[in-house]
């Protein structure tokens, strides 16, 4: 979803901010940099980044009521909250986690390849 000005056209003062693209949000930043760690085995990292996320995917919520906001959060809380040692177990078994998985890959695709498929999580 990008804004598109036209000429002649006006913003109004009054109107709402356009949510930011998902991708671009620091909470996907932060989520991309947690699923990097969890590939490279750095599960204490990974629980880390997520919970760095949660409270910027809140506030991303706040400002965007969508339902694709609210799963974000959801997911996210889902990401901090698992014991580390939790993870391999999950990433192979869980229904949750593969829920979870697909919220957070398809919202948070990387920026600098957003036609691409999201990269996959590997245990």
């Amino acid at each position: 979803m990008g804004l598109v000005l036209t000429a002649g056209c006006s913003a109004s003062s009054d109107a709402p901010d356009p949510a930011p693209e998902p991708a671009t949000t620091d909470a996907c930043a932060e989520v991309r940099a947690g699923i990097g760690a969890f590939n490279d085995g750095d599960l204490e990292t990974t629980v880390e980044r997520f919970r760095q996320a949660v409270p910027l995917a809140v506030a991303q919520a706040e400002k965007d009521d969508s339902k694709e906001a609210a799963d974000l959060v959801e997911a996210v809380k889902y990401y901090a909250d698992l014991d580390p040692s939790a993870y391999p177990e999950a990433a192979r078994s869980s229904a949750d986690f593969a829920k979870y998985k697909a919220i957070t890959l398809g919202q948070c695709v990387p920026i600098e390849q957003p036609d691409a498929e999201p990269p996959p999580v590997t245990t």
